[in-house]
């Protein structure tokens, strides 16, 4: 062997020496920890790779000579694709429901997963079992069944039933293992969500994670965060969702889900919304352990019929919104659908039956901005007499608001029972599924923006798009305020305000769903069609009449508590700036 070749060789031995002395793949690491107990120093590393080897010689004596297969098993609402390797659910479809022009894959990318790992006497994790499947269909439904039986004698067995006309998957796991008080099926759940809305940037700060405890709160991780969430549950939890704009998967149990661990991580992709993680735990009671998947879309009418108020993954509104929507919004869409299934015309008819249900409150309303109108050169009058005197100004208006009958409030009053009208319809309609892919006039979905132009370019919190029942909106929204400023003579800054503000809803509303500014582009058409209809027949003579009936009336009548209390707090205030004065 020449020098050369002897050199090289004592090189290459000297090199494998140095890396299995210290970067041995097979060496591991001494993590050293002492004992609590016995001060003994322990190597934490070994121990974590015997239990790893201990859990793959369990797992061996599961395995079999199954192949792994996809099974699958549908009803009129789902199609269901299961794995015999770990005997879970691989993917979702909803059949009645489209993107793309095919059936809605509610679950089951790629990227998603779900994972058992059942803890006991030792841990099992079901992903490396293959299990024996069954099926068996009856009137009610098709049960599912998957075994796995050990060279011991212990056997898993995981059945899932999948009833007619329903969403939900019952799932029943059990184990025959050795008595322990300490069973439970841990629950990891990876579901990386993709884009099914047309409205992308909507769609994402809808989806996050919601939860329902025992102790009846309800909560939900941020939806709108462009950071990853992360929380931490000590509470019973009754159901878990992945929660999406129109649809949500999740996981109900009766006897609740226990130490959870919930993370939604923001994906800034034109394909996908979040990644959404459940990590949780059921406690196995006579060596079972029971709960329910739902997969389906956000219907009220589907969801109230869930135990542990589920329909609270519908985003209804606060609580006197929410309960105005549940019984009065909702029971009349309804009762519309039956009627057509235009849902343009049933939007034009909700606003026709609301209008007819209020018209009462706003015949009050006008008469009250007539009256106030008739007053206005009067009150003007007091105005210049007590001018920069705000106080005394005030109080004689009151005065001759008392003498004349006239309420300030009876123009407002009316129309703030309005007011939850349209805010519920603001929460109703944007999340109504039975709008996804309604078209109508120009709009090819009432639950997106109609857009009749597409811009090249983004103008900041407007958006690339123009939505023309957005511009009707606030067209007819001008129209509406400078008929009502001619009835009410509106002075000041509020005059200017009022034409501000549907500037601003331009923006705001642009990108929102075309249903919801076709209804309010409908409401405020049906409110200028009153305004010129009741300016027509109008009397301003007879409420003149009416007014001086009142004075004469009131012209002999004690003043009221409030009115004695009002001017003696006046006299006390106007004494304390003499004094201040002096």
């Amino acid at each position: 062997m020449d020098s050369n070749k002897l050199t090289g060789f004592t090189l290459i031995m000297l090199l494998i020496v140095i890396y299995y002395s210290y970067f041995s793949p097979n060496e591991t690491p001494v993590v050293v920890e002492e004992n609590e107990k016995t001060g003994e120093i322990i190597n934490e590393k070994i121990i974590i790779e015997n239990k790893e080897e201990e859990e793959e010689e369990l797992n061996q004596n599961f395995s079999s000579n199954y192949k792994e297969e996809i099974i699958t098993i549908e009803n009129e609402n789902l199609i269901v694709e299961f794995n015999s390797k770990g005997a879970k659910i691989l993917n979702v479809f909803l059949k009645n429901y489209l993107t793309n022009n095919k059936k809605l894959k509610i679950y089951g990318n790629n990227e998603s997963d779900i994972n058992y790992h059942l803890i006991s006497e030792e841990s099992t994790d079901l992903d490396k079992i293959i299990f024996n499947s069954t099926i068996n269909k009856s009137e009610e439904g098709i049960k599912l069944s998957f075994k796995a039986n050990s060279n011991d004698n212990k056997h898993i067995l995981i059945s899932y039933l999948l009833n007619k006309n329903s969403y939900i998957i019952e799932n029943n796991i059990s184990y025959n293992g050795n008595s322990s008080s300490n069973k439970s099926l841990k629950i990891n759940w990876v579901n990386k969500l993709k884009h099914q809305e047309v409205n992308i940037s909507n769609e994402k700060i809808q989806t996050t994670i919601y939860y329902y405890s025992n102790n009846e709160d309800f909560d939900y991780l941020s939806a709108s965060s462009k950071n990853d969430e992360n929380l931490s549950v000590e509470e019973n939890l009754l159901w878990i969702t992945n929660k999406q704009q129109f649809f949500t998967s999740g996981i109900i149990s009766k006897n609740g889900f226990i130490n959870s661990n919930l993370k939604s991580i923001y994906l800034n992709d034109s394909s996908y919304i979040k990644t959404l993680q459940i990590n949780t735990e059921l406690s196995l009671i006579n060596n079972t352990a029971s709960f329910s998947y739902f997969f389906g879309p956000n219907k009220y009418s589907l969801m109230k019929n869930i135990d542990n108020n589920f329909y609270k993954n519908i985003n209804l509104g606060w609580i006197g919104v929410n309960f105005f929507n549940k019984y009065v919004i909702i029971p009349i869409f309804n009762f519309l659908e039956t009627i057509t299934g235009n849902y343009g015309l049933i939007i034009f008819l909700l606003v026709v039956l609301i209008r007819l249900i209020i018209t009462p409150l706003t015949i009050k309303s006008h008469l009250s901005m007539a009256k106030l109108k008739v007053l206005n050169p009067e009150i003007k009058k007091i105005k210049e007499k007590h001018d920069g005197d705000m106080q005394k100004s005030q109080a004689e208006i009151m005065e001759l608001y008392q003498k004349t009958g006239v309420s300030p409030l009876g123009g407002c009053l009316p129309l703030l029972f309005q007011l939850p009208i349209l805010v519920s319809i603001f929460y109703f309609i944007p999340n109504s599924i039975e709008l996804r892919g309604k078209s109508f006039l120009w709009a090819s979905d009432l639950s997106s923006y109609d857009s009749i132009l597409n811009l090249p370019f983004s103008i900041p919190f407007y958006g690339d798009h123009v939505s023309l029942f957005t511009l009707l909106m606030t067209i007819s929204t001008l129209l509406i305020n400078k008929a009502n400023s001619q009835m009410q003579t509106i002075e000041g800054p509020m005059k200017t305000i009022q034409y501000i503000f549907p500037f601003m809803f331009l923006f705001i509303f642009n990108n929102f769903s075309s249903g919801l500014t076709y209804y309010y582009f409908l409401s405020n058409v049906a409110s200028y069609a009153q305004i010129i209809i009741f300016k027509r027949f109008i009397n301003e003579e007879k409420i003149k009449h009416e007014i001086n009936i009142n004075r004469k009336k009131t012209l002999n009548k004690k003043k009221s508590n409030f009115q004695i209390r009002l001017q003696e707090a006046m006299k006390s205030n106007q004494k304390a700036k003499k004094r201040k004065k002096n």
